[in-house]
């Protein structure tokens, strides 16, 4: 089995042993097919992507170039399932293929009916920002996309846990939605809220102070209405809301 992370430093291997893919344009070339993996790709865009400084015509040798390196580095694939499939006008990587990618189990996570297992499969695909050190234009926006796809996934993650009531688990994850998202508000509130279910009143309130601190220190604010609100409840020993029913996927309220 080969597999494919493209988030935080990419790496690939194949049966646990690592595949260095050179030079760079190459790597990139693979990481291209990889997150466009569901329809072919234009020859023409596909080299303009990847080589938008030069002319057509050497763009489009620069692809062709790139692309028998790239055959040449990957392990050798099933006889069946070639690693990419290319026509006289597209490229695209087989969606046949036998492979596992890291990002691939982020994009087609669904929380419906979600199991443990799934939820963790998902949260721990995410090592980081995609393609960590590159900058070409395109990725960026994919990088945004998927960073907030991983925290769309944690914060789901953070209300099953909370509804089947494990508020440990939901802590753990909170704490880690805060080491990705750290100037947001969101994260110190369900940490603030799930401390004092679990009747730690003292972390409940330490979180707001780094909350505050941060606010303060990154942005030179004060954090918002339902955040001080949420304070007031728990220095007053105020009761919260009562926990959803398990069954139910439910959202922390903001």
């Amino acid at each position: 089995m080969m597999r494919i992370c493209l988030f935080g430093n990419p790496q690939i291997f194949n049966d646990d042993k690592p595949i260095t893919i050179t030079p760079v344009k190459v790597l990139l070339l693979l990481a291209y097919l990889l997150l466009k993996r569901r329809q072919p790709i234009p020859r023409d865009q596909l080299a303009f992507v990847l080589w938008p400084d030069v002319s057509e015509s050497e763009a489009r040798a620069n692809l062709r170039r790139h692309l028998h390196l790239l055959r040449k580095q990957l392990p050798a694939p099933p006889k069946a399932a070639p690693w990419i499939l290319t026509t006289r006008n597209t490229v695209q990587w087989n969606p046949d293929a036998v492979y596992w990618l890291d990002v691939a189990v982020l994009d087609q996570f669904d929380e419906a009916g979600a199991d443990e297992q799934r939820w963790m499969a998902a949260v721990d695909s995410y090592r980081g920002e995609l393609l960590e050190g590159h900058y070409e234009d395109w990725i960026i926006p994919e990088r945004s996309r998927l960073h907030q796809q991983y925290i769309d996934v944690l914060e789901g993650y953070i209300a099953w846990q909370k509804s089947n009531g494990d508020l440990q688990a939901a802590i753990r994850a909170a704490q880690r939605l805060l080491a990705h998202d750290a100037l947001r508000e969101e994260p110190y509130r369900y940490l603030m809220e799930l401390h004092y279910r679990a009747g730690d009143r003292a972390a409940a309130l330490r979180e707001f102070e780094k909350c505050q601190a941060m606010l303060q220190d990154e942005l030179g604010v004060e954090p918002m209405p339902e955040t001080f609100a949420l304070r007031d409840t728990i220095v007053n020993g105020d009761p919260l809301a009562p926990l959803p029913e398990a069954k139910l996927l439910a959202v922390i309220p903001e």
